[in-house]
């Protein structure tokens, strides 16, 4: 996946259908409670629990016996990279889940805790949704789906975003199919990857094909600059909607970023920058310059209902198996909500702040 930029376009975009499932495990009302402070004691049964985590956990086992150490981490991480402690973690947390419940150790007695971000904030990191979107497509061209989603050339040098949408590859036969949503197909282009659906029901997975060399930039960023969205709220739904309400804007904008993702298709599921299916819910993207990937997190999340109320607290879970790139001095995780819409509506229900820990055997 390409989710290097996806938290500077907003709402972050981030399949299998096995994987994306949302079923959780109910929280006891006892659990639904304010955050703790400085305290972590979240019991056994207050952390969030679905039927895909320990698969996922699995796989991460799997996968940091196999890696390379060097490709947990960026280059400038500055912390100490303990691949068997990695390891450790998630070897035990699966011990963890296949034993009883009443036998379960408490997460802080087991493991070591981590804190992240400034520890003297309230909330010190940031959190979001990201999930896979889900485009409209015709298998030809029509008045209606006039867009054209574009397999990679093979070679020579790739025009930029307006010279390509004003035709330069037409006729190469480099057309997967045509959509009839130029901002969902942008927003699919961040992501790099997505799911296209046909009018008869026929859904296919696109996967990143490689991009043109232009540098991209925030569309959000370009209209507010310009005083189109005269709102802090740069999200994906927020920018859709004026586009929608304005039209003749829409060229302008979208050519903003003149950078440009070709996708191809792909029989597989939908799996995070390591390489890993994805799990919803759990899996997170992290800059690794910060959090080295395979670190399994402890968070404590707020959740808000479809007006932004703050409903519930939990304790999760989560597996850094993705990547992504920040701003230094912040951190921030993205949480894999699942795909289309359901996927979508669930990446707004995170308050954007909270605290996280990344959880280590031994002291």
């Amino acid at each position: 996946m390409l989710l290097k930029y996806a938290w500077l376009a907003g709402i972050c975009l981030f399949a299998s259908h096995t994987n994306a499932q949302t079923t959780t495990t109910p929280l006891p009302p006892a659990c639904n409670v304010q955050p703790q402070g400085k305290v972590v004691t979240p019991t056994e049964n207050c952390i969030r629990k679905t039927p895909a985590l320990r698969e996922g956990l699995v796989d991460l086992a799997v996968y940091l016996q196999t890696t390379t150490p060097s490709r947990l981490i960026a280059p400038e991480y500055q912390g100490k990279l303990d691949v068997s402690q990695l390891q450790d973690t998630a070897t035990q947390l699966i011990h963890w889940l296949d034993s009883a419940p009443d036998t379960r150790l408490p997460l802080e007695k087991q493991f070591s805790l981590q804190a992240l971000g400034n520890t003297t904030a309230k909330r010190p990191v940031q959190y979001g949704g990201y999930y896979t979107p889900m485009l409209e497509v015709s298998a030809t061209p029509t008045d209606t789906y006039q867009y054209p989603i574009y397999d990679k050339p093979a070679s020579g040098l790739l025009p930029s975003r307006r010279t390509i949408m004003q035709g330069a590859l037409h006729g190469k036969g480099l057309e997967i199919a045509w959509t009839n949503d130029p901002v969902g197909y942008y927003f699919m282009q961040v992501q790099g990857s997505g799911l296209i659906r046909y009018p008869d029901g026929h859904t296919q997975l696109l996967g990143f094909a490689g991009k043109n060399s232009y540098p991209y930039a925030s569309i959000g960023r370009y209209m507010q600059q310009k005083g189109y969205l005269r709102t802090n709220n740069l999200s994906n739904t927020a920018v859709s909607e004026w586009l929608k309400l304005n039209p003749d804007k829409l060229d302008e904008v979208l050519n903003a970023s003149q950078s440009f993702v070709f996708f191809h298709p792909v029989s597989d599921v939908v799996r995070s920058s390591s390489g890993l299916p994805v799990v919803a819910g759990h899996t997170v993207s992290v800059d690794t310059s910060l959090i080295p990937l395979g670190s399994i997190l402890l968070a404590e999340l707020a959740l808000r209902d479809n007006n932004g109320k703050i409903v519930q607290h939990e304790w999760r879970l989560l597996l850094a198996t993705d990547r992504r790139s920040d701003d230094r001095g912040v951190t921030r995780i993205g949480i894999y909500t699942g795909e289309g819409d359901e996927g979508r509506a669930a990446a707004q229900h995170f308050f954007p702040a909270g605290r996280a820990f990344i959880l280590r055997t031994g002291s």
